[in-house]
């Protein structure tokens, strides 16, 4: 699945996925086609979003593009219920375009649902609308 972030700001990179900010108070997690996600690959992650979000000194919605996730392992998902701090990152809106992501992304949210609010999208479009109404 090929992902357009022309335009988006790149934030960083992780050992399975590249970050960027699409607009002021929206960030996204673009993983590398065909990765996995164990705890130490879910740490850094969350880790590039706090510390991104704590310098600019502002709180954001992250998109999770999850069809190139192939395999997340339950220390990832511990990692990803228990790390998020709801005082930077506002919600997780999950974007599966395929019938594999949205399973990738539905077992996460049924499993290990993180603190802030999260949910299932087929298209950014319906994420980064969620998103943006979750700045409250």
């Amino acid at each position: 699945m090929t992902i357009d972030t022309t335009g988006w700001t790149a934030i960083g990179r992780s050992a399975n996925a590249d970050f960027y900010e699409l607009e002021e108070g929206l960030l996204a997690v673009v993983p590398f086609d065909g990765t996995t996600d164990d705890a130490g690959t879910a740490r850094q992650s969350v880790q590039i979003q706090h510390d991104y979000l704590r310098a600019r000194g502002g709180r954001a919605g992250v998109v999770v593009f999850m069809d190139r996730v192939i395999e997340q392992d339950a220390s990832a998902r511990a990692v990803y219920r228990n790390a998020p701090d709801p005082a930077f990152i506002t919600c997780y809106a999950l974007v599966g375009g395929t019938a594999f992501g949205r399973a990738v992304g539905s077992i996460f949210i049924g499993i290990s649902r993180p603190k802030v609010p999260t949910r299932m999208f087929g298209t950014l479009d319906e994420a980064r609308a969620w998103a943006r109404s979750q700045r409250g």
